[in-house]
C-alpha cells in the first residue's frame, strides 16, 4: 500500500508507506556531544531520498571538528541542502518539500513526516523549524548563517540512526508486525519512554487511568505531581493541614498536600494551589529540588530565560542530569511537563545516589545502593 502523504510533485516522490494512526514522538533538543566525523545512515538515506527526487543540490553531512562551534553536522546528524532562496526554481522545491515534511497525515498527525524521519529542527532562509517547539510554526532565526544559500536539517539520534519510522516500519503490503506488548495499551515496548513509564507503574506513583491508558502526552496538574511525589517518598502522613483555599476538603490528593507543604516541597504562602493548573518545568524544578532538601553548589546552568530565584533549582536538575534546557540556552520554564516527561524526571531522579545528600528521607523507590 503506497502514500499516506503524496510526495513532492516537482519530481517523483520518495515511497511512503502506510503507517496507521501510531507515530514518532517530536524529537527533543540533542546537543552534539562528541566529534566522529562518520554520516550516520540515516541522515544519508535522507539526503539520497532528496537528492532522487530533486537532483545534486549539494551533500553536506560534515564538518570538521575544529571549524566553528557545537554542530550535530559534526556528528554526521546534519544535512544541508544547497538552495538559493533568491532563486523562484529553488524556492519552489523548497517550499514544496517542507510543506510535505510538516504536513499533517490523514490520521491527524501533525508535521508527520518529520516526525518519521527524527527532524529536530531545520533552518532555511532567516526562519527555523523546531521539533521541540512544534506549535510556534516558523519562527525569525537570528544566528550567524541566514541559510538562504542552503537548508539546513538536523535528526536526532534515533533518526540518525535510522530507528524512527519511516525506516522501521515494513515494507509495503507486508504484513505488519504488531509490537510487544507494554504497561498500558497507549504505552507500548517500542515506546520512547516505555522503561520511565514501567518503573512508575511498577513502584506505584501512577496506576494510569481506569481504560488502562496512561495518556503519556497530556500535560501533569498541580495536583498529580503532588500525589506522584508523596506516592514516590511512600506515602508519609501528615497531621498539618495544607492551608489552601481552594483545595476541595474531598481532594483526592489532600494527604499528598497535607504533606508537601509541611515538607517544604510546596510554597502555601500565597494562599492558593492551583490543582487543576498544568505544571510548568520551571515548577517541577523547584519541588523536585525542595524534595531532596534544596542543596546549593551546582555549576551555574547557562539558560538565558530563568530567573533569580529558579536558578539553583534549575541548576541543580540540569546538573544531577535530571533534565535538560530546550536548547544549549533555553531551559523553557514556562512549558507545561507531560505525564511522560514526569515518569522520566523521576526516574532519573530516583537513579541518582548524589541527588539525595543533603535529603533527610531516601524513599523506597530510588534504585541505588
Amino acid at each position: 500500500m503506497l502514500a499516506t502523504l503524496a510526495g513532492p510533485a516537482l519530481a517523483a516522490p520518495p515511497q511512503v508507506r502506510d503507517f496507521g494512526p501510531a507515530i514518532d514522538a517530536y524529537a527533543r533538543y540533542e546537543g552534539q556531544t562528541s566529534c566522529t566525523s562518520v554520516e550516520q545512515p540515516g541522515v544519508k538515506d535522507f539526503r539520497a531520498l532528496l537528492q532522487k527526487a530533486y537532483g545534486a543540490n549539494g551533500a553536506g553531512i560534515l564538518r570538521s571538528c575544529s571549524q566553528g562551534g557545537r554542530s550535530e553536522h559534526k556528528e554526521g546528524r546534519a544535512y544541508d541542502w544547497m538552495l538559493n532562496a533568491g532563486n523562484a526554481g529553488d524556492r519552489a522545491k523548497a517550499d514544496e518539500f517542507l510543506n510535505w515534511l510538516l504536513k499533517t497525515d490523514e490520521h491527524g498527525n501533525k508535521h508527520a513526516m518529520a516526525r518519521r524521519f527524527g527532524v529536530m529542527y531545520i533552518i532555511w532562509n532567516r526562519k527555523v523549524w523546531n521539533a521541540y517547539r512544534p506549535d510556534a510554526g516558523w519562527t525569525a532565526y537570528s544566528g550567524y548563517s541566514p541559510h538562504t544559500d542552503h537548508i539546513h536539517f538536523s535528526f536526532s539520534r534515533a533518526g540518525a540512526a535510522r530507528q524512527t519510522s519511516y525506516w522501521t516500519a515494513p515494507p509495503a503490503g507486508e504484513a505488519r508486525v504488531a509490537a510487544a506488548p507494554g504497561p498500558f495499551e497507549d504505552v507500548g515496548s517500542r515506546h520512547r519512554f516505555v522503561r520511565e513509564i514501567t518503573w512508575a507503574s511498577d513502584v506505584e506513583i501512577t496506576t494510569g487511568f481506569n481504560d488502562d491508558t496512561f495518556r503519556p502526552g497530556q500535560s501533569v496538574t498541580r495536583a498529580q505531581m503532588i500525589a506522584f511525589l508523596w506516592r514516590m517518598m511512600d506515602e508519609p502522613a501528615s497531621s498539618t493541614p495544607h492551608g489552601f483555599r481552594d483545595v476541595p476538603a474531598d481532594g483526592h490528593y489532600v494527604n499528598a498536600l497535607n504533606w508537601a507543604t509541611e515538607a517544604g516541597v510546596v510554597d502555601r504562602t500565597e494562599g492558593r494551589f492551583d490543582p487543576q493548573t498544568p505544571l510548568s518545568r520551571t515548577q517541577m524544578a523547584n519541588m523536585l529540588h525542595r524534595l531532596v532538601g534544596a542543596p546549593l553548589g551546582a555549576p551555574a546552568h547557562p539558560f538565558t530565560d530563568v530567573r533569580d530565584r529558579d536558578s539553583d533549582a534549575v541548576s541543580w536538575l540540569r546538573h544531577r542530569g535530571i533534565t535538560t534546557g530546550l536548547t544549549d540556552t533555553e531551559f523553557g520554564g514556562h512549558h507545561p511537563v507531560t505525564r511522560q516527561q514526569t515518569a522520566a524526571f523521576l526516574y532519573r531522579l530516583a537513579g541518582s545516589e548524589w541527588a539525595w545528600g543533603a535529603a533527610s528521607v531516601v524513599p523506597s523507590s530510588v534504585r541505588f545502593g
